[in-house]
């Protein structure tokens, strides 16, 4: 999925989309909640991707 299509899908712009992937800034709740739907994967396995990769760092 391009960042174009998933900021499309979930309503918010390319930009946000870039943030979130650098790890620049956080998507709130319900987008969280969102791309969850959108990757067909649990809230919960994104947030524990994002916490490993903090952990690297």
């Amino acid at each position: 999925m391009t960042q174009e299509f998933v900021a499309e899908s979930l309503g918010v712009s390319r930009q946000a989309v870039s943030k979130w992937e650098s790890g620049k800034s956080d998507p709130s709740t319900s987008n969280l909640l969102a791309l969850a739907k959108l990757y067909g994967v649990s809230p919960e396995e994104i947030l524990s991707s994002i916490k490993q990769e903090d952990s690297k760092q």
